[in-house]
């Protein structure tokens, strides 16, 4: 995993946060980009992976430009199999911000990699995600998706613990 960091620029010891997911507005990644000035103000080393494809990438890397951000966000494209598995392992969180997630499929992802999810409450996860035990709920809003990884990055073992509750969950 440490060498797999390193080839995305991210140090060893970074806090990271996944979002894996098409880029387009019902995956609400724009929503999750919103947040990350806040996260970086309070944890300087945190790196933000993109993982996917989608109508919104160019307007994402441009905002993550004007935010003054894109240091700290990785734009990583379509990834599957041995890699895919190898960023949901680096990863601390895997951050689900959906306008609207029929399921939940990389919550489960997550989970299998024993990581805890951020998820809003917009379809699916509402269902199967316990708030404070194998995840953080929000809703579909940067400042309330931003308290949601900033209360896992501010507790790094807790956000262990709730990835372990997942995993025997998944």
């Amino acid at each position: 995993v440490g060498d797999f960091k390193q080839r995305q620029g991210i140090g060893p010891m970074d806090p990271t946060v996944l979002f894996c997911g098409r880029l387009t507005t019902q995956k609400g990644p724009d929503l999750l980009l919103e947040c990350v000035p806040g996260m970086v103000s309070h944890h300087p080393a945190v790196k933000f992976l993109y993982v996917g494809t989608g109508d919104m990438e160019n307007q994402l890397r441009s905002r993550a430009n004007h935010l003054g951000v894109s240091h700290a966000v990785r734009f990583l494209g379509f990834r599957s199999g041995k890699d895919l598995a190898n960023l949901f392992r680096c990863a601390d969180i895997v951050a689900v911000p959906s306008r609207n997630e029929p399921f939940g499929i990389v919550i489960l992802e997550a989970w299998a990699s024993g990581k805890p999810a951020v998820a809003t409450r917009n379809g699916g996860p509402a269902e199967f995600v316990v708030h404070g035990h194998d995840g953080v709920m929000t809703i579909d809003h940067p400042d309330s998706i931003g308290w949601g990884v900033g209360t896992l990055l501010n507790d790094l073992n807790r956000a262990r613990w709730m990835g372990e509750n997942g995993k025997r969950k998944a």
